[in-house]
């Protein structure tokens, strides 16, 4: 994941609300799979002695694996070759800018870590055991592509019913999306875009509950100095850290603090309060949302109008609460209450 899919399972695992069960990600999308070290290392900081599982899923989204199999790992594929490999890219965002090397560092490997390699076995038992250990369906926290959660259903279509709720930080509805990467497809968000086909299966999931967090949600508290003011105060361990990394995205950013605080707006942990209902005016039902999926660089990944109700059951978070000044609103109060401890 990105920089802030990062800080999301940081945010997660520091939250008492949230109970986390384990961590699925992907070999694509803005990250390498061996970047899974630094999940690794603060999952067992965090929660000592509990081997939380780490899934490797898929390392290709299905519109890859689907329709180009002979060209999988190659520089051409279609929908991963807009994220960029250097400098604000994976090499970033795998060592994240280096910052990991600060970590309290787990004796456990990333590569002795993942249970197995059978992505929709192990996230089926994972799902099974959380079941059958807390009596509870669990939720679903998905801030990247949902390439995992379709291999899952293709394997399983019947486990919708063993899940609570996706909750899924994606998708650009009313306002531009931010596929900078790619300036004429305007309306796309790289979560969808990253694998169209797997969020076309998300919504074809019948019964499946859905709450998506787009950029319209996320966009309306942006960050402000006075933000990163309150985060400079922090004394504990992951305060400073956090601290840290965000002043280095901050200063390596394009266009430097007017393209920061204009462009980058934590968007997965927002998801993650949503989770734990912090910050939220209002979330609403939707059931005519598709999604473009042709192989065009330009339209694929969009939320547009369906003229057929989609068979997941649909709500999402429309308006935060937001507070004046900005930085007093509900998630960041959290994020910084969350962080301090």
């Amino acid at each position: 994941g990105d920089y802030d899919d990062f800080l999301a399972i940081l945010y997660a695992l520091k939250s008492k609300e949230l109970d986390v069960r384990g961590v699925t990600y992907q070999g694509g999308g803005w990250s390498h799979a061996a970047s899974a070290q630094n999940i690794v290392d603060i999952i067992d900081d965090i929660y000592p002695g509990k081997n939380i599982p780490v899934i490797l899923g898929a390392d290709y989204s299905l519109y890859e694996s689907d329709r180009n199999p002979n060209t999988l790992g190659s520089p051409g594929c279609t929908h991963q070759k807009s994220v960029p490999e250097g400098a604000g890219g994976r090499r970033d965002t795998d060592l994240l800018f280096g910052l990991n090397r600060k970590l309290r560092l787990s004796k456990r490997i990333w590569y002795d870590a993942i249970k197995g390699f059978n992505i929709t076995k192990d996230f089926s038992d994972l799902i099974d055991s959380t079941i059958k250990q807390t009596g509870k369906k669990p939720v679903i926290i998905a801030t990247g592509p949902v390439t995992n959660i379709a291999k899952l259903l293709r394997a399983f279509p019947t486990y919708t019913t063993k899940i609570e709720r996706v909750f899924w930080m994606a998708g650009a509805l009313d306002i531009a999306g931010n596929m900078y990467s790619v300036p004429n497809n305007t309306r796309a968000e790289f979560n969808v875009y990253l694998d169209c086909v797997a969020a076309q299966e998300l919504l074809a999931a019948t019964d499946l509950k859905i709450t998506l967090i787009p950029l319209d949600f996320t966009n309306k508290t942006p960050l402000n100095t006075a933000f990163f003011n309150k985060l400079s105060a922090l004394t504990s361990f992951y305060g400073k850290f956090a601290y840290e990394f965000l002043s280095m995205i901050r200063a390596t950013w394009l266009g430097g603090d007017p393209g920061f605080f204009s462009g980058f707006f934590l968007w997965d942990p927002k998801a993650v309060a949503v989770v734990k209902n912090v910050g939220i005016a209002k979330i609403a039902p939707n059931r005519t949302l598709a999604v473009t999926c042709e192989g065009n660089v330009d339209y694929d990944g969009q939320f547009v109008v369906s003229q057929v109700l989609i068979k997941a059951n649909l709500q999402i978070a429309v308006e935060p609460i937001i507070s004046n000044p900005v930085d007093n609103s509900p998630f960041f109060q959290d994020f910084i209450n969350v962080l301090r401890n």
